[in-house]
C-alpha cells in the first residue's frame, strides 16, 4: 500500500511538471491574504485573485460576499468570489451594495453600481447587467428593488431580474421604517408608501409616517401637523387628532398626546385611558405613567393596575434586572415579548419606603422598606429587603425567605468567612448563608427556619447529608438539619467520608495524630495512630474531572489507609464496618473508582510497575507500566522508552509500542510516533493518518493537518484523505481572516506556483517568492 501510495505521488508530480511548462514566468509570487496575492508579471506589480483566473492592479473594495471591485488598466471592475468578472474593467467607477444580517438572511443582498461618462447602471453578482448606465443616480433601496433616477425623477428596478417595477416618478424613494419591504414615497411635498412591487399602500397625502409597532402591524402618520394611526394595510385606526402618537405596551395599544396629557387608545380608536398623564415611558410589556410628578403603571391591556401616586417605580424580570425602555422581539416576525421584558414585579416606593407588587399590581409587602435589591439565585428571583441596618430576604411573591435580621447573604469565599456548596446536592438553593456579626449562619428556605446559627467563619458541604463547621481552631460537624453531631473539637477537624461515615483527626498532646472512622451514632469502627489521614489526599487518576474536586471518600466500599506504618502498608483499606481489607499481592493500591483502582507492584529496588485492578483483586490492565499518567481524558502508559494508551476502564486503545503518544489542543485526535514518524488517531485509537510523516501539525480553525514526509510538505483531511499530497519543498497557506488555506503557495525544485484545494496549479510561476522589500 505504500509503494501504491508513493507512485500516486509520482503520477502526481509528473502531472504537475507537465502542467507547469505551460505556466506564465513571473518575475515573484507572494502569498495570499484573503481573496488576493501580489504577483508581479513582466515587471509589473499585479494582484491575482484566489480563484487563479484575473489579474487586478489594485484592490479598491471587497465586500461581505467576497465581492471585489478593483481598478485595472485605470478603469474600474468587479469579481465575484468564483473569480468571474461581473462588470467589466471599462467603467470609471464601481461601487458595492451589500448588506449581510446575520439574524435574518432574507435582508441580505449584493450587487455592484457602475458608473460611465456620468451615468449610473448596474450588475449582480452573476455578472446580469440589473441595468445599463443610463441614469442619473442608482442606490440601494430594500433588499429586493435598487432605486434609479432620471429627468429628476425617482424609480425603481427589482435586483434579481432587471424589471422596472415603477418608471420614475416620485420627487423621492426611501426605505421605509415602519413596514418591512416598504418604500416611502415623495410627490408634491407629501409622502406616501408603496410596496416593492409599486402597488400604492398608502397614498402621497400624509406629511411624515413613525414607527409604531415591533411586528410591523401598526404605524403612526401625520396629516395638517396632526397624527394618528394606520395598519398594516394603510388604513386608519386612530384618526389624526393628536399631537403625538406613540408606541403603547402592547402592539395593538397606543400612548396618545394632545395638549401636553397622554392617554391610551387601542387598535380601533377606543379610548382605553384618558388624556391624564404628563409622562409615559415604556418598561418592556408595561408603561410607566406620571400625573403632577406621582407615578403609576399601564400593563399591556392598557389597564391602570397601579395609580399614579408613587414616588418611584422599577420593573424587575425573572432574572433580577430592572427593565428599561421598549421590549424587543428577538427573532424575525416574532410578536412574542421575550421574558426579560415582562415585569415578574414592581419596586415601588413613597415617603414612608418600599414595597413590593405583583406583576397585575396587587401589594404583596408594605412601604416599610428603606431598601430592595433584585437578584437572581439558583435561577430564582429573590429580593433583598433592608429595614434598619439589617437585611433579609423575600421571594418573589413576597413570602419572607430570610427574616430581616442579618447583615447579608454569603456566597464562596471572602477574606472573613467561606460558604462553599458544591456538594450540597439537589436541594442546594434551599440553604441560605448569611452573616451576622462577622460570623456565618445557615437558613433553611424550605423549612423557613434557621438551620445553622451565625457562629462560624467556614461552612463546607462535604456531603448532601453533612456539613464542615469551624469557627477559629474549633471544629465541628452537622447533618443537614442543623443538628450537631460532632462537636466542639480544638486542634482538630471531622471529615465525612461518606453520607454516614465520619473520620476525625484527633492532635494528641505527645505529638501523635490519631484517625478514627465512625459512624453516625459516634461508633468507633476503626482507629490509629499510624493512619495519616488527610481529606485532599486521594489517587484520582481514574475519576473523572468532575470527582476530582471532593475530598476522600468511601468508593466500591472501601477507604484507602495512606501513610500507615510510616508508608509500608501502601496496599490497604478499611470496608465501611472498618475492617482492614489489605491487598497483598501488591505494593501499592490507589483509591477506588467504579471498582477499578491503580496497582503497583514492587520488581527491584526503587522500580514499580503498574496496572489496573478490580475489587476482586482481577487484574484489568497488566501490571507492565513503569507510569501511568492522564492524557485528554485517558491514560497514557508509559513502559521504557514505548508509549501506549488506555482507558480510565483499562481498555486498551493503542497498545503500548508507540515512542510518543501526545495530544492537539482542544481537538479529537492524538498525534502517535514510531522510529522519528507520525500519524494520527482518534480518540478510540482509530488510525486516521499512518505513522510514516516526518510531522503532523493541526489546523482547528480549518480541521485539517499539515504533513511532512521526507521533507515534502502536504495537507490532509480529518477523514484521513490526503487532499495535498506531500510533494512539496516549501507550502504556505493562506493567511486571510477566513477560515480557508487556500490557495496555497508552494514550492517545487526550482519553481514557485499556486495550487487551490483540488492541488490544480495556476498559470503562473516564478522562482522568486516574494519578499519583504518587494
Amino acid at each position: 500500500m505504500k509503494g501504491k501510495r508513493y507512485l500516486l505521488a509520482g503520477l502526481l508530480l509528473s502531472n504537475l511538471s507537465l502542467y507547469a511548462q505551460q505556466q506564465v514566468a513571473a518575475d515573484y509570487l507572494g502569498r495570499f491574504d484573503g481573496q488576493l496575492a501580489p504577483v508581479m508579471i513582466n515587471h509589473q506589480k499585479q494582484w491575482l485573485h484566489l480563484s487563479g483566473a484575473v489579474l487586478v492592479d489594485k484592490l479598491e473594495n471587497q465586500g461581505y460576499f467576497k465581492t471585489i471591485v478593483a481598478v485595472k488598466h485605470n478603469a474600474y471592475g468587479a469579481i465575484n468570489s468564483a473569480g468571474k468578472i461581473i462588470a467589466p474593467f471599462k467603467y470609471d467607477e464601481v461601487s458595492l451594495a451589500d448588506e449581510k444580517d446575520d439574524r435574518d438572511s432574507s435582508k441580505n443582498y449584493c450587487f455592484v453600481i457602475t458608473r460611465l461618462n456620468g451615468k449610473y447602471g448596474a450588475a449582480d453578482t452573476l455578472g446580469n447587467e440589473i441595468c445599463p448606465p443610463i441614469y442619473a443616480q442608482v442606490e440601494t433601496l430594500t433588499p429586493h428593488v435598487l432605486k434609479m433616477k432620471k429627468d429628476g425623477r425617482w424609480g425603481w428596478i427589482e435586483i434579481k431580474t432587471g424589471k422596472v417595477l415603477q418608471a420614475p416618478l416620485y420627487e423621492d424613494a426611501g426605505k421605509s421604517y415602519v413596514r418591512d419591504y416598504t418604500i416611502e414615497i415623495k410627490k408634491a411635498g407629501k409622502a406616501g408608501l408603496a410596496a416593492e412591487d409599486g402597488s400604492i399602500i398608502v397614498p402621497a397625502e400624509y406629511e411624515s409616517f413613525n414607527y409604531l409597532s415591533s411586528n410591523n402591524t401598526y404605524f403612526g402618520f401625520t396629516s395638517k401637523g396632526k397624527t394618528g394611526v394606520m395598519d398594516h394595510d394603510g388604513h386608519i385606526v386612530v384618526p389624526a387628532d393628536y399631537d403625538k402618537c406613540s408606541q403603547g405596551p402592547a402592539d395593538d395599544i397606543f400612548a396618545v398626546t394632545r395638549g401636553n396629557k397622554t392617554g391610551f387608545v387601542d387598535a380601533h380608536g377606543k379610548t382605553l385611558l384618558p388624556l391624564q398623564y404628563t409622562e409615559a415611558a415604556l418598561m418592556g410589556t408595561v408603561m410607566k405613567v406620571s400625573i403632577g410628578g406621582k407615578y403609576g403603571v399601564v400593563n399591556s391591556a392598557g389597564k391602570e393596575i397601579i395609580p399614579a401616586q408613587y414616588s418611584e417605580i422599577k420593573a424587575v424580570n425573572t432574572e433580577g434586572r430592572e427593565i428599561y425602555g421598549a421590549l424587543v422581539v428577538t427573532a424575525p416576525g416574532s410578536t412574542i415579548a421575550p421574558q426579560s421584558a415582562v415585569p415578574a414585579v414592581f419596586l415601588v416606593s413613597n415617603a414612608t419606603g418600599t414595597g413590593v407588587f405583583d406583576a397585575a399590581g396587587k401589594q404583596l409587602l408594605p412601604f416599610t422598606y428603606s431598601r430592595i435589591n433584585p437578584f437572581s439565585w439558583q435561577n430564582r428571583l429573590y429580593l433583598a429587603a433592608e429595614q434598619q441596618g439589617k437585611t433579609g430576604i423575600l421571594a418573589a411573591d413576597g413570602k419572607v425567605i430570610l427574616p430581616v435580621a442579618y447583615d447579608g447573604l454569603v456566597s464562596g469565599y471572602s477574606s472573613s468567612y467561606s460558604y462553599l456548596d458544591d456538594l450540597a446536592g439537589a436541594n442546594k438553593a434551599d440553604y441560605l448563608a448569611f452573616s451576622k456579626a462577622d460570623r456565618l449562619g445557615v437558613f433553611n428556605a424550605a423549612t423557613g427556619k434557621e438551620m445553622l446559627p451565625a457562629r462560624y467563619d467556614w461552612i463546607q458541604w462535604q456531603n448532601p447529608e453533612l456539613l464542615y463547621l469551624r469557627n477559629g481552631d474549633t471544629t465541628s460537624l452537622a447533618d443537614k438539619t442543623g443538628k450537631i453531631i460532632r462537636g466542639g473539637k480544638q486542634y482538630g477537624f471531622f471529615t465525612a467520608v461518606d453520607t454516614n461515615r465520619i473520620v476525625e483527626t484527633k492532635y494528641n498532646n505527645d505529638g501523635t495524630t490519631t484517625c478514627t472512622l465512625t459512624d453516625i451514632a459516634g461508633n468507633v469502627l476503626y482507629s490509629s495512630n499510624k493512619w495519616e489521614f488527610k481529606d485532599d489526599r486521594a489517587t484520582r487518576l481514574l475519576m473523572p474531572e468532575s470527582a476530582k474536586r471532593r475530598n476522600a471518600q468511601f468508593n466500591s466500599g472501601l477507604l484507602k489507609i495512606w501513610g500507615a506504618y510510616n508508608g509500608s502498608r501502601s496496599n490497604l483499606f478499611l470496608d465501611t464496618n472498618g475492617k482492614e481489607v489489605v491487598f497483598d499481592d501488591y505494593s501499592f493500591v490507589g483509591d477506588f473508582w467504579n471498582g477499578l483502582a491503580l496497582a503497583g507492584k514492587d520488581i527491584g529496588p526503587e522500580q514499580t510497575l503498574y496496572g489496573i485492578i478490580n475489587r476482586n483483586k482481577e487484574i484489568i490492565y497488566p501490571i507492565v507500566a513503569e507510569d501511568i499518567n492522564n492524557l485528554e481524558n485517558r491514560l497514557l502508559v508509559k513502559k521504557g522508552k514505548l508509549r501506549g494508551l488506555i482507558t480510565r476502564e483499562g481498555k486498551v486503545l493503542l497498545p503500548l509500542e508507540y515512542s510518543e503518544i501526545s495530544g492537539f489542543y482542544g481537538a479529537p485526535f492524538f498525534k502517535v510516533g514510531r522510529n522519528n514518524k507520525y500519524g494520527v488517531t482518534d480518540t478510540l485509537g482509530n488510525i486516521i493518518l499512518p505513522v510514516e510523516f516526518d510531522d503532523i501539525n493541526y489546523r482547528e480553525d480549518n480541521k485539517l493537518f499539515v504533513v511532512t514526509r521526507e521533507g515534502k510538505e502536504g495537507i490532509a483531511g480529518i477523514n484521513g484523505k490526503m487532499i495535498i499530497p506531500a510533494i512539496y519543498d516549501e507550502m504556505e497557506t493562506n493567511q486571510g481572516y477566513e477560515r480557508n488555506v487556500f490557495p496555497l503557495l508552494v514550492k517545487q525544485g526550482e519553481w514557485y506556483f499556486y495550487v487551490d484545494a483540488q492541488g490544480k496549479p495556476f498559470p503562473y510561476k516564478s522562482k522568486k517568492k516574494k519578499g519583504y522589500d518587494d
